[in-house]
């Protein structure tokens, strides 16, 4: 940062600007002077520089000796802390995976401090792996657990049940712990193998609190740790070293100030250790265990000597004297470039590394810096394919990919396939080009940047995902771009048909096989377990979408992820007692799977309805509609020059199905549309002219396949004319193509800049003015820079005022047009710095917040629900508005699908009758049985006896009950899943009495049965013939007493 050490002089270093020391060498280390890059297309031939513009450090004072550290002086904020015990913690050198499990114990109510003692802590000495599991039943005085099973058993395990066992975060947080200790950036990735595991790299495990408001005081309560993720920041810190806080949207919309006065005025302490949060967004605070201790002793055996503090976090992620231009606000939002989810991949050498400019409209026709519009490369260099080769070795893909994705340094962005051919072999050492665009963050002299900053992150390669669906946005633009409502009814009458089709045909050979996939298509199960499984990796291998189906968009390439981050552990696992999946596609997978036909099982029949209820609220209340002749990929420049304005390329790298013909191809060609999301403008579609290159005429193209190809010429990008994001729809169905009318560039308002209040402060000034603060409230704001994310954008209110407008005055009104320019300018609100003016939102709200489109007011009477205040606007009379139309549409194609599922139902009168694979085993249990007493064993026959009245006992509470909440099924749950009081020796073995308890219920009750053994009577069907099972054991037994033998039954299901 730029500082004037006299202007500095006699006054105190604010925490906000104090820098380290520099190198203890003798001299500036001299600068790497790499060889030129190879030569560009004359149309790019560029200056290329080693350095940022601007990237020598200025003069900078040394951190003054007895300076406070950075976040001292905020205020503590306990999360989980007891001095007491914090001592007892020091002295028993508990693993840090023991410690947070009794802190969450504590947050969540299950035992409070005063339950933790000396003795208790010695029985949970030990590792992670060793000690972790043990917490809960030795702060509760129950019997410990027995010691987890291998992991590689848990791998299994998971693969097959998809929840991640905790065992296995257990054995990760050891991992991770030897890497800190071993300090040699093991966790960074690029290292090999570490401790059983091949290409180890840290980072990937969740510490989560939820901050609650609880007798009108604040507090945070720990969640189980997760493997979701991994970024940037938690394997240069450690997963260990970072908490992420959720906060709702309702607790920051009832006490915005006060949460927002809570985050950036404390530091948190965690037992004895100090958290400060550095980055908020999407409803959650990002905090860093800093090296400053609170109550407790620094323990070098736990690597507490290898801790960062803030400001060492901040120089090397975000040095402030480096990047003092930047406007404070656009400075704050640059660390989400380290919480992006992200696979480490190959690490770059400096003298690998060059920068270049990036192309420009030609001729120049602006003034200053370039607008968005006029930079035809924004946010895309180059690679070589030796890098890229590289990528697909370490990631296991299939083929090389065009392009990626991903981060390196303070870069970030698309990286394509260098145009060169000697660049794009295959051997050869790893090299990147990077935009001037790109460049988000400078860091300074490449050589003196460490492997962390040169490795690249890997966010995504090149793909191709589809058939498309459409959103409410784009339909309007359809709409108002001339597509005919006909059009689009069709599409949603012959996508939802194919669907429901695919739910209900069963009388088909291997029918079944078929439905099976329809659900799971439907649910995105599989999809779901894999993402589940692969703990964040999914997007950098390729799997998944690439866009959300809905408007919520803004940069593609800057997501923490929070979608993923945020669901639910449990996502993919079962009811504790019945062994039920907790999702309902995944229950009727598995009763697909064990051979239950909807036709013969009244509870496999409604669940398929209301599976089909859901597919039928994703066209009709969501208005997801396919398009079967289209595709979604990434966005990049023409690296040649050889596309003219209005043309792109596309070649996919898997054959793409014509739906009418069959044939199959692997480009496209002619007019098509290309959109992106959000679509709240006129101009926001477009159509283009597809050109393919082939081979053997123009082969400069062909090669770069699974990309979108944008022109660099014209008068502006053709990106600019399309929403937010670095993914494009392609859609060149003729039916759309045909009728559509590209609209003209919809310019901004005028006056938009008055709506807003613009808090441009800029790094530099923002220095000056804390400066002239004390210490603890510079650091307060500080914090406030850092926590911008939390300020309130309003960006979803803009979003619904922009719908109300274009539903009473058109899509391409000014009105409309407005609002959609103060909802992206909200959008970039974080970044810009701008805020909307209170009495133009309190404007805007008096006259768009109260009204709501006929179609959304339709949807929610259907749906039963009312928002206090909002009044339907009349239906739009002369010329329909499309989503009134498709709304009426799906309504009466809803009620037609339904009626007709329904009557499948009539037509089969024997749905309730009795399942003879499931009752099998009781009836052959006790034909057995009686055989055995009649020979003189009468052990089987008790036994029976028993099993019969812990069946009725829990039959009869649950005829009794009243309650028909889910809590009364898992009391009787629990209860039937306790073992039978067997009144002598128990004869069946453990798993053959949860299968007679299950297969007698079945004879009571299908719900009962399911409810409490869902998953037993699942492998009953699928098993078929217990008759064998049962009869061996018996027979053996008959035999062994005939002979004298001692016999003890300990058989087990095979």
């Amino acid at each position: 940062m730029d500082i004037d050490s006299e202007e500095l002089e006699g006054k105190p270093l604010p925490p906000t600007i104090s820098t380290p020391k520099p190198p203890t060498t003798k001299h500036e280390p001299e600068v790497l002077h790499s060889p030129s890059p190879p030569p560009s297309p004359a149309h790019v031939d560029q200056p290329t520089r080693r350095l940022h513009a601007n990237s020598s450090p200025s003069k900078v004072p040394e951190r003054r000796r007895n300076e406070p550290e950075f976040s001292s002086n905020l205020t503590p904020f306990d999360i989980a802390h007891c001095e007491r015990v914090q001592n007892l913690f020091d002295a028993y050198d508990l693993a840090w995976g023991t410690i947070y499990e009794i802190a969450r114990g504590v947050t969540q109510g299950s035992w409070d401090w005063s339950a933790v003692t000396s003795e208790k802590l010695d029985r949970l000495r030990g590792t992670n792996t060793v000690a972790a599991h043990k917490v809960s039943a030795v702060m509760k005085g129950r019997e410990v657990p027995r010691s987890p099973v291998p992991e590689i058993w848990y791998e299994i395990c998971y693969i097959c049940h998809i929840r991640r066992p905790l065992t296995w975060i257990r054995v990760e947080f050891d991992r991770e712990q030897d890497a800190i200790l071993e300090n040699e950036g093991r966790g960074l990735g690029g290292m090999g193998q570490w401790k059983g595991k091949d290409a180890w790299y840290g980072g990937r495990i969740q510490q989560v609190g939820r901050l609650q408001r609880v007798r009108g005081k604040f507090t945070i309560r720990l969640e189980k740790p997760e493997i979701r993720r991994s970024h940037r920041f938690s394997r240069f810190l450690g997963s260990r070293r970072i908490l992420q806080v959720r906060v709702v949207d309702d607790l920051l919309y009832k006490y915005g100030d006060d949460v927002r006065s809570l985050l950036t005025s404390s530091k948190f302490i965690l037992c004895g250790r100090v958290f400060v949060p550095f980055h908020a967004k999407e409803g959650s605070v990002y905090m860093m265990e800093t090296n400053e201790d609170y109550q407790r002793t620094a323990n070098w055996r736990d690597g507490d000597q290898f801790r960062k503090s803030l400001k060492d976090f901040l120089d090397w992620h975000n040095p402030l004297h480096f990047n003092s231009s930047q406007p404070i606000s656009k400075w704050s939002t640059r660390w989400a470039l380290g919480l992006s989810t992200s696979v480490p991949t190959i690490e770059f050498e400096a003298r690998n590394i060059f920068f270049i400019e990036d192309e420009y409209v030609n001729p120049q026709d602006w003034t200053g810096k370039a607008p968005a519009e006029k930079v035809l490369t924004d946010g895309c260099g180059w690679i070589n394919g030796a890098a890229l080769t590289q990528i697909m070795r370490i990631m296991k893909y299939a083929s090389r990919p065009t392009a990626v994705q991903g981060r390196v340094g303070g870069s970030k962005g698309m990286w394509l396939l260098h145009p060169d051919p000697p660049e794009q072999v295959a051997d050869g050492p790893a090299k990147i080009w990077i935009r001037d665009s790109q460049t988000k963050i400078k860091l300074g002299k490449l050589d003196q940047l460490g492997r962390s900053q040169r490795i690249f992150d890997l966010l995504a390669p090149s793909r191709v995902t589809g058939p498309s669906r459409l959103s409410a946005q784009l339909l309007i633009n359809l709409s108002h771009n001339g597509v005919p409502h006909r059009v689009l009814k069709e599409l949603m009458a012959l996508g939802l048909q194919d669907e429901i089709d695919q739910l209900v045909d069963w009388d088909q050979p291997h029918s079944m096989v078929a439905v099976w996939k329809a659900v799971e298509r439907a649910g995105h199960v599989i999809m779901g377990r894999v993402r589940r499984q692969l703990a964040g990796q999914a997007r950098a291998l390729g799997l998944g979408q690439l866009r959300p189906q809905d408007d919520r968009v803004g940069d593609d390439d800057e997501e923490v992820d929070e979608n993923e981050a945020t669901l639910p552990l449990d996502t993919g696992g079962r009811k504790q007692h019945s062994g039920q999946p907790l999702t309902l596609h995944e229950s009727v997978l598995e009763l697909l799977q064990a051979g239950f036909h909807p036709l013969k099982l009244d509870l496999l029949f409604n669940k398929l309805e209301s599976i089909i209820s859901l597919v039928l609220d994703d066209y009709v209340e969501k208005f997801h509609i396919p398009v079967p002749e289209s595709r979604e990929a990434y966005i990049v420049p023409d690296p040649y020059g050889v596309l003219e304005e209005g043309e792109i390329h596309f070649r996919s790298s898997e054959m793409i199905t014509d739906p009418s013909t069959g044939a199959q191809t692997d480009t496209i060609t002619g007019d098509v549309l290309v959109s992106r999301n959000p679509t709240r403008l006129p101009s926001d579609v477009q159509k283009v002219n597809v050109m393919i290159y082939i081979v053997y005429i123009i082969p400069k193209l062909y090669s770069y396949f699974d990309v979108i190809v944008f022109p660099t010429k014209g008068t502006q990008s053709l990106a600019s004319y399309l929403g937010g994001g670095d993914t494009v729809m392609l859609t060149w169905c003729k039916a759309l193509v045909e009728n559509f009318r590209s609209s003209p560039l919809t310019e901004a308002p005028n006056d938009l800049t008055q709506a807003f209040e613009r808090e441009v402060e800029h790094v530099r000034d923002f220095d000056k003015r804390a400066s002239k603060l004390p210490p603890k409230g510079a650091q307060q704001a500080f914090q406030k820079v850092l926590l911008l994310g939390l300020a309130e954008t309003r960006v979803g209110l803009y979003s619904k005022f922009h719908d109300a407008a274009v539903y009473e005055h058109g899509y391409a009104s000014q009105k409309a047009i407005n609002l959609a320019y103060m909802f992206t300018t909200c959008l970039d609100a974080s970044k810009t710095g701008l805020r909307v003016k209170l009495p133009v939102f309190d404007r805007d709200r008096q006259q768009w917040g109260p009204k709501k489109p006929w179609y959304a007011w339709k949807l929610e009477q259907s749906k039963g629900t009312k928002i206090k205040g909002q009044q339907p606007s009349s239906k739009r009379q002369g010329v329909p508005f499309i989503l009134d139309v498709l709304v009426e549409e799906g309504d009466t194609l809803r009620k037609q699908c339904l009626r007709k599922y329904r009557q499948l139902k009539d037509a089969h009168r024997d749905m309730d009758a009795e399942d003879r694979d499931l009752t099998q085993p009781w009836h052959a249990a006790k034909s057995r049985a009686a055989q055995a007493q009649a020979a003189g064993i009468r052990g089987f026959a008790e036994n029976l006896n028993d099993i019969e009245n812990h069946v009725h006992a829990s039959w009869a509470t649950s005829s009794n009950s009243t309650s028909s909440k889910d809590g009364a099924f898992v009391e009787v749950a629990r209860d039937f899943a306790k073992c039978p009081a067997f009144r002598g020796f128990q004869c069946f073995s453990d798993e053959d009495v949860r299968t007679l308890k299950t297969s007698l219920a079945a004879s009571k009750s299908r719900q009962f049965a399911f409810s409490t053994g869902f998953q037993e009577l699942c492998a009953i069907k699928a098993t078929g013939n217990w008759e064998c099972r049962i009869y061996s054991p018996i027979c053996t037994m008959h035999v062994c007493s005939q002979r004298g033998y001692t016999y003890v039954f300990s058989s087990s299901r095979q």
